[in-house]
């Protein structure tokens, strides 16, 4: 019988995903070769390469994924026919504040301002 995730399974174990294991080295990687493609204007490419590292743990990741669906940022990058999402901005800013960003707190403040 399938166990519901959040769940303890009855062999003691929790069920929920843990996040996928990234060395530093790849991390650094996925976020060099993303803000290349975010300064390039490739912002779906950037999103993928970005939201690995994100969901690996690492707050500089979910901060600038955050930016990629943020409105305003989006409008400063200066990136045409990118098309923001402040519901995810949030989620992603509230993920990197979750995993220790000093500056995540400040983006959210700004995002609810708008």
């Amino acid at each position: 019988e399938p166990v519901p995730p959040g769940s303890v399974s009855p062999a003691g174990t929790a069920a929920a995903p843990a996040a996928p294991v990234v060395d530093p080295e790849e991390i650094a990687l996925l976020i060099d070769r993303g803000k290349a493609f975010l300064a390039g204007g490739d912002v779906a490419a950037a999103r993928l390469l970005l939201r690995r590292a994100a969901e690996a743990g690492d707050a500089p990741a979910a901060l600038l994924l955050g930016a990629t669906f943020d409105p305003s940022a989006l409008e400063r990058l200066k990136i045409l026919g990118a098309v923001g999402d402040a519901a995810q901005a949030r989620q992603w800013y509230q993920r990197a504040a979750a995993l220790g960003s000093a500056d995540a707190a400040r983006k959210l403040d700004a995002l609810a301002s708008r």
